[in-house]
């Protein structure tokens, strides 16, 4: 096995899977409570977030190390301004589908708003990356962690790992203290548009970087040969994974209690603070570590692990991730999830026409919709071949 086709194969897994999730159809869908977020406060946003941070400070390092402090800034700034143009040109693509296609606003008014294109307060939302579509939300957060990714990779291959750590943490509770409202709110008073939507985000940067960060700091540890993840998880570790176990099973009724609504309007009330996806809460931040901490823990010590259900599950996990298919979606991960956006957003337009459909419909609709997630990639391998463009970057 591979690393870097597994951690591309789990790469595209959470593509695949945030696809199913994205899909807001009348009639619903089955497949989307196959999910691992039905059991847990975990997921496939938090795990691509992740991934794209270790493999971003894993390959960016590597080039730190082999062509020095500037070719990496290079490299860095060109993949922003790379990322804007995909964030912008998916927007205006978007508003203007809006206007011209037959019952676009109807489809579409709840993601993209009501807003003419030629407001200059939208335009100017738009622009800075303030005004942000459902499901384009992950590329402008992508935009700021990368502006500081440089500095953090240097800090970490001088040796400062835990200064960058220590200020993504400090960062983490500066947003849980909800202080950034102090400067959101006068601009979001400034950029309201004539549908009373001015900054508009899923997800607070300030709290969802922690995720980001942390996949950058263990990818340029990886790069410069300090982690060696065969004594990270080695058998010493294994009463740390059985407390991840146990954080995991703590969290499983809580979350099926709030999915289904067991709670009693006063625990609900008391527990409600700690579990806000967009700032990335407590509750997201104490059940991911220990989830991804004990899916690792199994992939790499389980391998040598006493128990021959442990090497199984093991194996098969290996198996799974570093199919080819998964493995092709997570090496062109920034373009599949482009591409996702126009197929969930065609598939909320059908829906809107022609549905509600029923089960039957809306599972071929899907099925169909995982099934085109791969024309990108495919697209693109073939190009590469032919003429022997570069291949893709983290």
């Amino acid at each position: 096995m591979k690393r870097l086709d597994f951690l591309d194969g789990l790469r595209g897994f959470f593509l695949l899977t945030m696809v199913l999730s994205h899909l807001v159809l009348r009639d619903g869908l089955w497949l989307q409570h196959l999910h691992f977020r039905e059991l847990m406060f975990v997921e496939s946003t938090q795990g691509f977030v992740f991934m794209s941070g270790l493999m971003f400070g894993l390959t960016q390092a590597r080039r730190y190390l082999r062509s020095g402090y500037d070719a990496m800034r290079r490299s860095v700034s060109a993949r922003m301004v790379e990322l804007w143009i995909w964030t912008i040109g998916l927007i205006f693509l978007g508003l203007l589908m809006r206007d011209l296609a037959p019952g676009g606003i109807v489809a579409w008014q709840n993601w993209l708003g009501t807003a003419s294109a030629s407001e200059p307060v939208r335009v100017l939302a738009i622009l800075s990356l303030l005004f942000q579509p459902t499901f384009l939300d992950i590329l402008p957060m992508y935009i700021l962690f990368m502006g500081v990714a440089p500095f953090v990779i240097r800090w970490v291959l001088a040796g400062r790992w835990m200064l960058a750590a220590g200020l993504s943490a400090l960062v983490w509770t500066i947003c849980q203290l909800e202080l950034p409202g102090l400067v959101s709110a006068p601009l979001d008073v400034l950029l309201t548009a004539s549908d009373k939507q001015g900054v508009r985000m899923a997800f607070d940067p300030l709290g969802w970087q922690v995720p980001f960060m942390a996949g950058l700091v263990l990818g340029a540890l990886w790069a410069d040969g300090r982690i060696d993840w065969g004594q990270v998880f080695g058998p010493r570790s294994r009463d740390l994974a059985l407390v991840a176990l146990l954080f995991v099973l703590l969290f499983a009724p809580l979350r099926i209690a709030t999915a289904h609504g067991l709670f009693s309007k006063e625990m609900y009330r008391l527990f409600a603070p700690f579990e806000l996806r967009s700032n990335f809460g407590p509750v997201y931040l104490l059940n991911f570590v220990p989830a991804a901490f004990l899916f690792a823990w199994v992939v790499i010590a389980g391998r040598e692990a006493a128990s021959v259900w442990l090497r199984g599950v093991s194996r098969a996990l290996r198996w799974v991730f570093t199919r080819p298919m998964l493995c092709l979606l997570g090496r062109h991960s920034l373009e599949v999830y482009a591409w996702h956006v126009v197929l969930v957003y065609a598939v909320r337009y059908l829906d809107s026409l022609w549905g509600p459909s029923g089960q039957g419909f809306n599972t071929l609709l899907a099925l169909y919709t995982v099934v085109l997630l791969w024309v990108p990639p495919l697209c693109r391998e073939w190009y590469r071949s032919r003429l022997g463009v570069p291949g893709p970057r983290a």
